[in-house]
């Protein structure tokens, strides 16, 4: 679909679905949508051809269920946001996103988080050369260790689907299974011994379902009296001020409680399980109906994103126009490069690497 046939009155607003193996919830939101737009908003599997430069992609709204493992529809869901399409979630920011950033911006937004340290990996990028990691310090396990405490938790400061998460609880441990993680960053993350533990299921920022959650059997727990009032409402608070701040639409918000108080275990999960057998019947009813809502609600408001970005901005005139280079400044400049001296070359030191100790080989944890 061109853009002049997206914008001829009548069409319907179509939304567009991209999913990897699950076959539960999609089948069930397509529907809902259909039964819920009044012809007005439609929905189906998203068709991706190979995309065109600066071809609209035929959906008003694209949902992402898969392109963190599907590298094709990165680029086909920016160029999409670039033609005007709404696409959930964010795909320039999701791309950016880790789970060291979040929990560092997170606490100073007021929202507690456990203690996290980034490692360097273990193996060093094959391409590189000694020289390349000279700004490396010399990891001080004893000081890191000290402030995190065991038991701790090691897992990719970027990943999910609990792959190549390991709970450690002492440094003979860590240093076991970090060893295994080759060139993968890894942090390492305070553990809180929880009371409760809570995943919230979040639509539209501020659409928060909290859920029981039994971490250890990995299972949602149908309990709508889990918890009091206030810690319902500190942690609904919580979920929508990471929801705004990361800019996502679907998400989901784990909260492990000590003493009282949430704190945010995990909150990068921009395609968060939605499965009928997962989150359980009463739960997928719930997000199956938010969701299509919600996606409804961005159609029919021919909602657009990426406002915030530069070249959004200059796309649409918002920005003042970056002037043309004058006659004067080139002449100035041409000057200028003729005048400069060719540099002296500087005298080559051996630099002082840790990506020996990092990169190459393995360490025991007694040296620092």
């Amino acid at each position: 679909m061109t853009e002049k046939e997206k914008r001829i009155p009548g069409n319907p607003k179509k939304v567009g679905i991209l999913v990897g193996w699950e076959d539960t919830f999609p089948g069930a939101f397509i529907k809902r949508v259909n039964e819920k737009g009044d012809g007005k908003v439609v929905a189906e599997m998203a068709k991706v051809h190979a995309p065109k430069m600066g071809e609209h992609p035929g959906y008003d709204v694209l949902v992402d269920r898969i392109s963190h493992e599907i590298e094709i529809y990165k680029p086909y869901l920016k160029n999409a946001v670039v033609n005007g399409s709404y696409v959930i979630n964010d795909p320039f920011w999701w791309i950016s996103d880790d789970k060291f950033f979040d929990n560092s911006m997170i606490e100073r937004l007021g929202v507690a988080v456990p203690k996290t340290v980034v490692l360097p990996p273990v193996q060093a990028n094959p391409s590189t050369r000694p020289e390349s990691h000279r700004n490396l310090m010399l990891t001080q396990w004893k000081e890191i260790f000290d402030y995190i405490k065991f038991p701790a938790f090691l897992k990719p400061y970027d990943g999910g689907g609990w792959k190549n998460v390991y709970k450690v609880n002492s440094p003979e441990e860590f240093f076991h299974y970090y060893h295994q993680t080759g060139r993968l960053i890894m942090v390492l993350q305070e553990f809180i011994d929880f009371d409760l533990y809570i995943r919230c299921i979040t639509v539209g920022k501020d659409n928060i379902m909290p859920i029981k959650y039994d971490p250890k059997n990995r299972c949602y727990v149908v309990d709508h009296n889990f918890m009091s009032a206030e810690l319902g409402a500190k942690v609904v608070r919580d979920a929508r001020v990471i929801n705004h701040a990361l800019g996502y639409d679907m998400n989901s918000v784990e909260f492990a409680v000590r003493d009282g108080i949430p704190y945010a275990i995990d909150f990068m999960n921009p395609a968060p399980d939605m499965d009928y057998w997962s989150i359980t019947p009463h739960y997928f009813e719930w997000v199956v109906e938010a969701m299509s809502d919600f996606v409804i609600k961005v159609a029919n408001e021919d909602r657009k994103m990426a406002e915030h970005y530069p070249w959004a901005k200059m796309m649409k005139g918002l920005m003042t126009p970056v002037p043309d280079v004058t006659t004067e400044e080139l002449q100035a400049a041409t000057a200028k490069a003729k005048a400069t001296k060719p540099a002296e070359k500087a005298e080559a030191k051996e630099p002082a690497l840790a990506g020996k100790a990092s990169g190459g080989k393995k360490t025991n944890g007694k040296k620092k």
